[in-house]
């Protein structure tokens, strides 16, 4: 038995400045959701031998069919939580996706990233910090081109 604590990954996805949220179901087979009812990213727990990076891939394309290959994921931070550690990821897209949601999510939003500080609906405040640190990494990149 280890002590390794559990690790989950997830994916923000940007287009422009704006950021593709979902709204979390509130229950699943008759019990309640962690952060049920809150917009999020993507993601979910990484399995057995499985990178976080492809974790974050997998889960977008299980939650919103929304192919994205691991080798533009961008790496944020690691949110350490009670139990676990949250990998946070970040990628482009090259347009505005449609995601198709499964049962982890009731909606979906493209929301202005300059305007997450005020959202008006249960947004994890960690979520919104790692947007944050994407997009003053992304703004000094473009400012040293």
């Amino acid at each position: 038995m280890t002590d390794e604590r559990e690790r989950a990954a997830g994916v923000a996805i940007v287009f422009g400045d704006t950021v593709l949220l979902a709204k979390r179901s509130t229950v699943h087979k008759g019990e309640p959701v962690p952060y049920g009812g809150y917009w999020s990213i993507l993601g979910g727990m990484v399995e057995e031998g499985e990178a976080p990076f492809k974790t974050a891939s997998r889960e977008a394309m299980e939650e919103a069919e929304i192919n994205i290959p691991v080798y533009a994921l961008k790496f944020i931070k690691s949110i350490p939580e009670d139990n676990l550690d949250f990998i946070f990821y970040v990628y482009e897209a090259p347009e505005l996706l449609t995601p198709v949601l499964n049962f982890e999510h009731t909606e979906y939003g493209w929301f202005d990233i300059n305007q997450l500080d005020h959202f008006q609906e249960d947004i994890d405040p960690k979520i919104v910090e790692c947007i944050h640190i994407y997009v003053d990494r992304r703004d000094k990149e473009l400012e040293n081109r």
